[in-house]
């Protein structure tokens, strides 16, 4: 494989590994410029970009690079302006179409190619409710997940339907929000900017939490907000994580971001993640036999799009090499996707369940009573939000073992997640039971001292 091949090889690998927003944003107008001795010389388009692909993403285009160039690379970024650049006054912002050649949406993330359940249920229910009704009943809304779990998505899908009723809506990241803001200042282009987002009818901005510590995107956003709301417009945000939890947010933007509807995206629990390689599978036109499905139904728990990732290896390996699929084959996808060390550092639900007892001095039994003391809550809320985090259980299941039902669960997540980011104790509580349960006897019981372990019970 000559160099230019191999590393139209790797952006083709990236793009199905990254968001299409993300590849589309830095790395869609990345080129190689020549090769010698096992280093790629590559251009951007700004020292923005490249310091942005330094920071975030070399590494993983280096490794991916030297898997499929078979011997050890280097990638030098260098900057290369274009000749001819777009200007400002042309439409950054404003699709009426779907298809209009400067939208930023792909055509596959629509509502009804989103397969739900119960770990992203209301999040669906309150896209499709944005959707179809009202412009502005539901605004703000905040979708909040962790990576790959269908945000974008959602968000895309919900643009494309507005769209399609003619409603001036825009999506964007919210790194591509702040370089047009600063590209704006820069050029003096500000009232520009501001006239073309506030007279949108619905502003979706994705990955919200990169505004973190950019005072001015926040300052923005947040007269952009008040803009909305007078208006009755609408505003929907999606983040990898709570408003509470981004402790570099201004606390006026934080209280907007706050002030609709809330609808988590977790992690699909397995009667999903069979759902989603199915119909994956089959849009595909791919057959995956029933052990291959459930195999990877039970070793791929993170997020929807490893599950996805690994419908697209199987088919191009099983394309290429004229290979039927086979557990085998599924086995070496698991093993590329890193799925088999995930595993290795998962636990049961039970020893989870077993440890916060006693890291709390408590029982098993504490845990699933009707006891309602400050402490017995906390430590039911800690276990339910470490078997969580660190087993491969569902919400259904962990409400199983605490005799509780799965809302309930939901909600003594959300609480410890809320917490952990203001309350040092109780994230100190936290790291001692994930070290106690990867093994880690070298401190006192559960791996804390008595005077963090008291700490940790305070309401």
């Amino acid at each position: 494989m000559n160099a230019k091949d191999a590393w139209l090889a790797t952006l083709g690998q990236l793009q199905v590994q990254l968001s299409r927003s993300l590849f589309d944003t830095w790395l869609r107008r990345v080129e190689l410029l020549g090769y010698e001795d096992g280093r790629f010389v590559v251009t951007v388009p700004t020292e923005y970009a490249r310091d942005w692909l330094e920071r975030n993403l070399l590494e993983s285009m280096t490794q991916t690079l030297g898997s499929i160039f078979k011997r050890e690379v280097e990638i030098q970024l260098v900057v290369w302006q274009p000749p001819v650049t777009q200007s400002f006054d042309q439409p950054l912002f404003t699709y009426r179409s779907a298809q209009h050649s400067g939208s930023p949406l792909n055509s596959a993330y629509k509502l009804e190619t989103f397969i739900s359940g119960e770990a992203n249920r209301y999040a669906y229910l309150l896209a499709e409710a944005i959707a179809d009704g009202q412009i502005g009943r539901y605004s703000p809304a905040l979708f909040v997940g962790g990576l790959g779990n269908g945000k974008t998505h959602l968000l895309q899908a919900i643009a494309h339907a507005l769209l399609e009723r003619d409603i001036n809506a825009i999506y964007l990241t919210a790194e591509t929000f702040t370089t047009r803001l600063v590209e704006a200042i820069r050029t003096g282009e500000t009232a520009a900017f501001r006239e073309k987002l506030h007279n949108a009818d619905a502003l979706l901005i994705d990955d919200a939490q990169f505004i973190e510590g950019k005072e001015s995107t926040q300052a923005e956003l947040v007269a952009l907000w008040d803009s909305f709301r007078s208006r009755q417009r609408q505003l929907v945000f999606a983040a990898d994580r709570l408003p509470s939890q981004m402790t570099r947010l201004s606390g006026d933007l934080r209280s907007r971001l706050q002030a609709g509807p809330l609808a988590r995206l977790d992690p699909p629990d397995l009667a999903l993640r069979r759902a989603i390689l199915a119909e994956k599978s089959k849009a595909r036109g791919l057959r995956l036999p029933k052990d291959v499905l459930e195999l990877l139904a039970t070793r791929l728990t993170s997020n929807v799009r490893d599950l996805q990732s690994a419908i697209d290896q199987l088919d191009s390996y099983s394309g290429l090499t004229s290979q039927a699929i086979t557990r085998e084959l599924a086995v070496m996808v698991l093993r590329a996707l890193g799925a088999e060390q995930a595993r290795a550092e998962r636990t049961s639900l039970e020893r989870v369940l077993q440890t916060v007892a006693a890291h709390y001095r408590l029982s098993v039994g504490d845990l699933t009573s009707r006891k309602r003391t400050k402490d017995v809550v906390l430590a039911r809320h800690m276990a339910m939000y470490a078997a969580r985090e660190l087993s491969d259980a569902s919400l259904a299941q962990i409400g199983a073992a605490l005799s509780r039902d799965h809302s309930t669960v939901a909600h003594g997540c959300a609480k410890i997640a809320e917490r952990l980011p203001q309350e040092p104790a109780l994230s100190a509580a936290f790291e001692a039971i994930r070290a106690a349960l990867a093994g880690n006897s070298s401190a006192e019981r559960v791996g804390v001292p008595t005077s963090t372990r008291r700490a940790s019970t305070a309401p």
